[in-house]
């Protein structure tokens, strides 16, 4: 028998214009079979719910099963890119 972990529950709220955002997005549609992820703006009512419960101070906004995650663990500022050995950590579990 073959065991399968569950697939961990994952939001990102991308900021307008934010190029970390984009690149994240980029990364997990790129991974979408081992990564699935709900993309709420954080303009709308839900995404404001949800910067305001989790106190979402930095672009993107992460969470990972209800967690907040901070965008600098799963990304390289300096280089504009995932940080693929963070993200598979935070992403996969």
């Amino acid at each position: 028998m073959v065991s399968v972990e569950p697939q961990r529950r994952i939001t990102i709220l991308p900021a307008q214009g934010c190029r970390r955002s984009r690149k994240l997005i980029e990364y997990l549609e790129a991974h979408g079979t081992l990564r699935a992820f709900t993309r709420i703006e954080p303009e709308s009512p839900a995404g404001q719910w949800l910067v305001k419960q989790y106190d979402l101070r930095a672009s993107p906004g992460i969470l990972v099963d209800d967690v907040s995650v901070n965008p600098f663990d799963v990304l390289i500022p300096s280089e504009r890119r995932v940080d693929e050995a963070a993200a598979q950590r935070i992403f996969a579990g």
